[in-house]
């Protein structure tokens, strides 16, 4: 064969090999994605599902979704928010509500903070609840699992995948084995994790110690200033997350070095009054299991007994995620998660007066982790995700 036969052939291989890579970089419609996840799903499936007036964007800043803009009535006492056009429901029904009218009677802030929470919902015949997002409910076993199918008449535009299948209160152990055989795309996975195909977010989960009431405040601050985070962070988390005293993550506020999060046996051992207390957590998540057992001796160092318990504990390692990009809708919700009230002039007091007894102790922010095959692309944003060939 002739040398520029040759030489034509390995051209046309070479453009025909850019032109398969380029196809497999192009997004693609259709197929199913597998999560599996510890909890129940809600927040995935509230995202993908229910759309509201307005929306935060990453840097926490409100902007138009449902919505186009706001502006004030003539009078200036009612905020007129214009809502968007061609936006039907998952049943089929358009969304047509004319101008939603709200009173001017708190900051605009705080108006949008409380409509980005509350979605846009209408009840359906056969009694479901119907959304506007990219995806709609399709089917659910509860306590199972949950199946989202494509909105076809999405406003933004039909999301690349066809379906969704959300499998509940699966194990980190469970999850990982079915990602290995191939029975899930996306998994959860403890954070120290460094292997595989990752997604690795921003600190979003807070990991805290709940106090009951009944128990004394100087021993829940005899516990508190026991613990050696540092320890915990080097060995157990191998320096992932951030170690706070705060509730929400630096990240966010761009205060939390103002909690303490050091430790002082001296002055535990000093409030300490020789106390057992009953300690209950995740045993079968093996990282938290193995940070309460060191909070345990930490403890025990300043004269607390705490025994592994179940149940209505007295004390209890929480694990709760960062609801919101903007920081006062997350505060709001912890507080809610907490069940405290929430009262301060500002996000600063506000989050000092919830901390101010001891009776929640932050522990760590940690990223949310999770493991995927191969295939999935653009995850976290599920209207955007879709899986190559």
């Amino acid at each position: 064969m002739k040398p520029t036969a040759l030489r034509w052939i390995a051209a046309a291989s070479a453009l025909f090999s850019l032109a398969s890579l380029e196809a497999a970089r192009r997004p693609r419609y259709g197929g199913e994605l597998r999560i599996e996840t510890r909890g129940d799903g809600s927040t995935l499936i509230a995202g993908a599902v229910f759309e509201s007036l307005v929306k935060f964007d990453a840097h926490g800043d409100p902007q138009p979704w449902l919505a186009t803009s706001w502006t004030h009535d003539a009078a200036r006492k009612r905020w007129i928010f214009a809502p968007r056009a061609n936006v039907m429901m998952h049943n089929g029904a358009p969304w047509s509500p004319g101008a939603v009218e709200v009173p001017d009677d708190k900051p605009i802030d705080q108006i949008l903070r409380e409509l980005a929470r509350n979605p846009i919902t209408v009840r359906a015949e056969d009694g479901s609840t119907v959304g506007t997002g990219p995806f709609r409910v399709a089917h659910t076993e509860p306590g199972k699992s949950v199946t989202l199918a494509a909105h076809d008449g999405y406003w933004g535009g039909r999301p690349y995948l066809d379906s969704i299948q959300i499998t509940t209160g699966r194990s980190l152990r469970d999850q990982a084995v079915d990602l290995e055989v191939g029975k899930a795309d996306v998994v959860e996975i403890a954070p120290t994790q460094r292997r595989g195909n990752l997604y690795v977010s921003q600190p979003v989960e807070l990991l805290a110690l709940q106090f009951e009431d009944r128990v004394p405040a100087p021993t829940r601050e005899a516990v508190a200033l026991s613990i050696d985070r540092s320890a915990i962070y080097n060995v157990l988390l191998q320096k992932t997350g951030e170690i706070s005293g705060a509730l929400l993550p630096k990240w966010l506020t761009g205060y939390a070095f103002l909690f303490p999060a050091e430790r002082n046996l001296a002055r535990a051992k000093q409030l300490a009054s020789g106390a057992t207390l009953s300690f209950a957590y995740d045993h079968q998540d093996s990282l938290v299991r193995a940070i309460g057992e060191r909070i345990s001796v930490n403890a025990s160092e300043a004269g607390i007994t705490l025994r592994q318990a179940a149940g209505n504990a007295d004390v209890k390692i929480i694990e709760t995620q960062i609801t919101s990009r903007d920081a006062w809708t997350s505060l709001e919700d912890l507080a809610a998660i907490f069940k405290m009230p929430l009262a301060g002039a500002n996000l600063y007091e506000s989050e000092r007066a919830l901390l101010a007894d001891f009776k929640i102790v932050p522990l760590f922010h940690l990223p949310d982790a999770r493991a995927m095959n191969g295939h999935v692309r653009n995850w976290p944003r599920l209207a955007d995700v879709w899986i190559a060939p």
